[in-house]
């Protein structure tokens, strides 16, 4: 059985479906069934079967540290009147900053999508200020019919350029204008008045805050179930099933056949794939690419030589 070293809060456990008044050695144990019987379907796929679906599986709660240093933000925020903070630019940054500037001059589309991102987030502030109502109701979309998503793959912006409108245009060139004038001056001042929207939504933050809410920690065990792109729980933890098409199902087990040992051995050559060290037949091991304890199997494809060394510093980590 899985054991805790730190007490789980119970926003955890009823973020991710389970009864806040279930023990902790109960809910991590569970959980490492669940998290751990297969890995993230993209790692292998390399892409995301669920697509927006992503969207509807929980998302953890940050910590308490993270909560309070948000809450002091915000705060900040109320108190100036302004949103948003101004960066000091070291030399790196000021350097990154002049690429990009010389990149989006020859080409806007280099800004285009952080700047129609900054422009979608104002007119919903708009909308959300008229109608009276909080900005986040806008940002969370009701689930539709699931023929009705049609998501294009692969994606739209890989196969057509973004089309730059004039406002769009305006927008990249006004950001422009801001970014070299944040290398000149050393500052990158990003803030912006605050809307009464805002004000309204920053100020019922500060109301509600209990960082008591907030767990303190949050084991690695669960965070490792994170979506690297969009934050949410990877949705096989909660839907994933062991049905198949295929004639064989997914082999779970830690055991590595003969058979398939001895293709490993062949198609690597008594190399290590990771530091390229030529093997003898008592030095060779077999890796998991995937770690077996992060869900992956003892197929083939997920299974590569190593030397000792190698494989005992990759440890369960997965270099995807």
């Amino acid at each position: 059985m899985a054991k805790s070293k730190y007490k789980i809060h119970s926003k955890i456990k009823l973020t991710l479906g389970y009864d806040s008044e279930i023990s902790d050695d109960e809910f991590l144990e569970n959980w490492k069934e669940r998290s751990t019987h297969v890995c993230k379907p993209c790692w292998e796929l390399k892409y995301c079967p669920y697509g927006p679906f992503v969207e509807q599986s929980p998302l953890l709660p940050i910590t308490r540290g993270e909560a309070i240093k948000h809450n002091q933000k915000i705060k900040h925020f109320l108190e100036s009147g302004c949103y948003g903070l101004a960066l000091s630019l070291d030399a790196e940054e000021k350097e990154l900053y002049s690429e990009v500037i010389a990149a989006a001059k020859k080409d806007p589309s280099v800004l285009a999508k952080k700047v129609g991102m900054n422009l979608y987030m104002e007119e919903l502030s708009e909308i959300a200020e008229k109608e009276g109502k909080d900005i986040f109701e806008y940002l969370q979309p009701p689930m539709s019919d699931f023929e009705r998503y049609k998501v294009p793959f692969p994606f739209k912006e890989d196969k057509e350029e973004i089309k730059i409108t004039d406002k769009l245009k305006i927008a990249i060139e006004e950001e422009i204008n801001r970014m070299e004038q944040a290398v000149s001056t050393g500052i990158d001042d990003q803030r912006e008045p605050l809307d009464a929207s805002r004000r309204k939504l920053f100020k019922k933050e500060v109301s509600d805050f209990n960082p008591n809410d907030c767990p303190e920690t949050i084991p690695d065990m669960i965070t490792d179930m994170q979506c690297n792109k969009f934050a949410h729980i990877c949705p096989v933890v909660f839907v994933g099933e062991s049905i198949t098409e295929t004639t064989e199902e997914r082999r779970r087990g830690r055991y590595i056949s003969f058979t398939t040992k001895v293709r490993v051995v062949r198609r690597d050559n008594y190399t290590c794939q990771i530091c390229g060290k030529h093997l003898k037949d008592h030095e060779v091991e077999f890796d998991h690419i995937i770690a077996h304890a992060k869900g992956g199997s003892s197929e083939e494809h997920n299974i590569r030589l190593t030397c000792f060394d190698c494989n005992r510093e990759k440890s369960d980590r997965v270099e995807i």
